[in-house]
């Protein structure tokens, strides 16, 4: 897929993995809409980051309706979509017992990425490529205390990910990356000896930029002999076992 001039939608676009797609879209020459939840500030910050024909829209991923609107807004503005990009995602840490935290994941990593995908088909027109953003934490042998809801909903997102691409054909391609440690806002919650520690499990020993991330996004969504396929960099961390 030539990427220029190519209608593009990023969930989650005003930090991190999400800015560095987005912005490495807009590099390609693609028309891009991300999403934001909370961070106006961070929308802004990428907003800024981006070229012409670029948008930022509001939306959290629990609400259908605020999906839809999303993808009214893409209709009225481009007529079309060629690109989805699912990265927005709930990571809390917590009680693996606590429901709540479950509910939260699997709606917003899950049931999230399914309805957008729902809204977001019609506007492809048999044509178009979507990406998920998986995590390795998503991997058999790969795990964090805490985050059993995350793991799991990430395992689900490579499973309907593979899924889908039987249900599209060659209609539309539909694949997956799983990334390992970056370094996002995401380790916030943590000490930073936590950090510190953990970048050295990765083989590369030291965390994986967000950039690295987006470089990859744009050579699968580029491939067009790739569909079905979970795309693992996560600096050798699955291989790190002493």
């Amino acid at each position: 897929m030539d990427l220029k001039n190519k209608v593009a939608v990023v969930t989650g676009g005003s930090s991190g993995i999400g800015r560095a797609i987005c912005i490495a879209l807009a590099n390609e020459g693609c028309k891009v809409v991300f999403t934001y939840n909370s961070s106006e500030k961070g929308a802004e910050e990428t907003l800024k980051k981006l070229g012409k024909n670029c948008f930022k829209f509001k939306m959290d991923l629990r609400n259908e309706k605020e999906i839809e609107k999303l993808f009214e807004f893409v209709k009225k503005e481009f007529g079309k979509l060629d690109i989805l990009v699912n990265n927005a995602a709930y990571n809390k840490a917590g009680d693996i017992f606590n429901l709540e935290i479950w509910k939260e994941a699997l709606i917003s990593n899950v049931v999230g990425i399914v309805a957008t995908i729902k809204y977001s088909k019609p506007l492809m027109h048999n044509s178009g490529k979507i990406l998920n953003i998986s995590s390795i934490y998503a991997e058999d042998k790969v795990a964090w205390q805490g985050k059993a809801a995350y793991s799991a909903s990430k395992a689900a997102v490579d499973n309907l990910t593979r899924t889908f691409a039987k249900e599209f054909g060659s209609k539309i391609l539909i694949n997956a990356i799983a990334p390992g440690y970056v370094d996002t806002s995401s380790w916030d919650e943590f000490p930073k000896e936590v950090k510190e520690r953990s970048k050295m499990e990765l083989l590369i020993e030291r965390m994986i930029n967000p950039k690295e991330i987006a470089d990859m996004a744009i050579a699968v969504i580029k491939n067009d002999a790739m569909t079905g396929e979970v795309v693992v960099v996560d600096g050798g961390l699955s291989l790190k076992t002493v």
